[in-house]
């Protein structure tokens, strides 16, 4: 596995847990991590995994440039999040 994309995995897992706010399931991360991973790569890669706050605002400020598919992760992820 070429170390760009293990620690892309990494940086995403980082972004799963920090990015949004609260205990995410095992299944909310992996749907994270399948679909944001291109796009964290993409626009926020030059962020440690440790900084969420960067993170999270990081793709909110791409939203509109975020994959469909990242795009409907996280808007399922915080809909299920307030109800």
């Amino acid at each position: 596995m070429p170390v760009r994309l293990v620690l892309s995995a990494a940086l995403l897992t980082g972004l799963a847990s920090a990015a949004f706010a609260g205990p995410m399931s095992a299944d909310d991360k992996a749907l994270l991590q399948q679909q944001c991973m291109g796009d964290f790569t993409t626009h926020c890669a030059g962020l440690p995994p440790e900084d969420g706050p960067e993170t999270q605002a990081c793709f909110e400020k791409n939203m509109a440039k975020l994959s469909p598919g990242c795009q409907n992760a996280i808007q399922s992820y915080k809909q299920g999040r307030k109800g």
